[in-house]
């Protein structure tokens, strides 16, 4: 994480910290009326030099220690089984964002699930957002957003979701797992289908559109299910819709 970072540096003198003390005055008035917590990630500092945070009450929150140690601080709080997770989805989106022009940099967000622990021990289930809100003249990446919510659906599924949209055009960019990896992720075809489903198709005109058998669609629509620990397609295509990944 830090060598990638430390690869895309922002330019002390490329970026303009005025816009810096607008996004702070706009999202903190955003803060008084949204129970989303918000915090501003400077890259070109280490630092989180925004936060105004929803949850001091339900987690362990340390604010002093939160801006003395950055993200570090939160991967204490985390679940254990979470922490790679993590760390895999932040490395490979910063490195998505990287990897695009300039100018669409901006474009993107990334939606992704964690838990962390509470005063009493227990860990609650979050959702966090991760979005390129400043680059520097440049084009380097200079200021993240991060926007966490408690996950309204705290059973979840067994496996963390995680997702990459572009959110000018609305289209889904799932991540890709190792072939010897548990797969953790819906497939293309899932995705494809769980979008047709959100559209109120039923399963035979979704075959006849995507030229399947209604059974390979029933099949699909099962895998779904089972990979987002549901009970069935309603509650998959609204947790789904939840976590933006349709």
């Amino acid at each position: 994480m830090n060598r990638l970072l430390d690869s895309h540096t922002p330019s002390p003198e490329l970026t303009d910290y005025s816009i810096l003390n607008y996004h702070m005055r706009l999202l903190g008035q955003l803060a008084l009326v949204e129970n989303s917590s918000m915090t501003i990630y400077d890259i070109l500092q280490r630092k989180y030099v925004f936060v105004r945070n929803r949850f001091r009450e339900l987690i362990d929150y340390d604010e002093k220690a939160a801006a003395e140690e950055g993200y570090a601080f939160f991967f204490r709080l985390m679940h254990p089984d979470d922490v790679l997770f993590v760390l895999d989805t932040s490395i490979r989106s910063l490195e998505h964002m990287a990897g695009v022009p300039h100018a669409e940099r901006k474009d993107y967000k990334t939606v992704f699930e964690f838990r962390l622990r509470n005063r009493e021990g227990k860990y609650i289930r979050f959702i966090q957002q991760l979005v390129n809100l400043e680059l520097d003249l440049a084009g380097n990446m200079w200021l993240i957003l991060i926007l966490m919510d408690v996950n309204p659906n705290q059973q979840g599924g067994k496996q963390m979701l995680r997702s990459t949209m572009n959110m000018r055009t609305g289209k889904v960019i799932p991540f890709t797992e190792e072939k010897d990896e548990r797969q953790s992720q819906l497939t293309k075809r899932e995705l494809e289908i769980l979008g047709l489903l959100a559209k109120g198709m039923a399963s035979k005109e979704i075959a006849e559109q995507l030229f399947l058998s209604v059974n390979t669609v029933n099949n699909h629509r099962q895998n779904i299910i089972e990979k987002m620990d549901v009970s069935n397609t309603s509650e998959a295509l609204s947790y789904a819709m939840r976590i933006g990944i349709i």
